[in-house]
């Protein structure tokens, strides 16, 4: 299959591009290099031997977008590319949907005029918001807290639509808290371009930060920090090219929750770092930020029935193989 990755230089979708390549597929990579890395894709080639297409274009610009098209029979899209730091978002909301629903509507439309008839979509669990049935299932309604999740739920919406209108079939994965690395240590999250708590965890304790900010301890949980579930960005991998395989063989807009089904909280997180590393974290509490749930948790069990997935990482193994890129890659791709 020829498969298009936009955002495939990022740090979800490189880690998606490798998977993909190592299975065979034929694989272009769009990108524009805003907040993706030229040298992932170089990573990639050395560590496969095989050759990844390139093209630079912004979703945002439709013209861009028809060139990518040009000239390659594609099979299917895997759509990456979005910003997604929460905090932003709330201070900058028409950022957000000018770049993740117009971008995405952009390709949409170009995949309608070229006739391609399938897409995975990196959706995200924020289009639950702050649920109070624990743990989430697909069935939930969408209810964001903030213009990220809103910009997702957005484009899940426009997905059923376009299988109505154009028979363009898709799966939205609903990722719940992405971490780790590639278990190699090439292929990771730059910490220059991420505003995650394992990597400000880890750049703090190889002490490239002077110190970390929990946001918050006096939330409603069980040690009174936020919880999340976390999965392993490799789970994520094999979860697009899972996919990807039933977009081979079914027609509809689908949707899936890719998480581990289980919650760790922020405290947990800083102790599990502290005992992998053998290092004492410096931090301080400052206050939550906005739109921010106090627990996310999934119910992955339609993925692993359909899909035929299941996460197979837990949270010790993406403490550790998040730890060996930052201590192989300090300055991230800039080693």
């Amino acid at each position: 299959m020829k498969i298009l990755v936009t955002g495939g230089a990022g740090y979800i979708g490189s880690q998606t591009t490798l998977e993909l390549v190592k299975q065979g597929f034929d694989v272009t990579v769009l990108d524009s290099y805003e907040l993706g890395y030229h040298q992932a894709l170089e990573r990639i080639e050395q560590m496969t031997g095989k050759t990844v297409g390139r093209v630079t274009a912004d979703l945002r610009k439709i013209d861009e977008v028809h060139k990518a098209f040009e000239n390659r029979e594609l099979d299917a899209i895997v759509h990456f590319a979005a910003y997604k730091n929460v905090g932003e978002a709330e201070g900058n909301p028409e950022k957000y949907f000018e770049n993740n629903v117009l971008g995405s509507l952009n390709l949409l439309k170009t995949m309608e005029k070229n006739g391609v008839k399938r897409i995975v979509f990196s959706s995200t669990s924020a289009v639950y918001g702050n649920s109070e049935v624990l743990p989430m299932d697909e069935s939930l309604p969408f209810a964001p807290l903030n213009a990220y999740g809103q910009s997702k739920a957005t484009v899940e919406w426009m997905l059923g639509d376009f299988y109505r209108a154009y028979d363009i079939s898709s799966v939205a994965l609903r990722y719940f808290n992405a971490a780790g690395a590639d278990p190699s240590g090439e292929i990771g999250e730059d910490p220059s371009r991420t505003g995650n708590i394992i990597p400000l965890i880890m750049q703090t304790l190889i002490g490239k930060r002077e110190s970390f900010s929990l946001f918050g301890d006096n939330f409603e949980t069980a040690d009174g920090t936020q919880e999340r579930d976390y999965i392993h960005v490799q789970d994520l991998a094999t979860g697009h090219v899972a996919a990807l395989r039933k977009l081979e063989k079914s027609e509809g807009a689908f949707a899936y929750n890719l998480g581990r089904g289980e919650s760790t909280s922020n405290k947990q997180l800083i102790e599990l770092a502290e005992e992998i590393t053998g290092k004492k974290l410096n931090y301080e509490v400052t206050g939550p930020r906005a739109g921010d749930p106090p627990i996310t948790v999934s119910d992955p069990s339609k993925a692993e029935k359909e899909l035929d997935w299941k996460a197979v990482y837990d949270i010790r193994a993406i403490m550790t193989d998040h730890w060996r890129w930052v201590s192989q890659n300090p300055e991230g791709y800039d080693r």
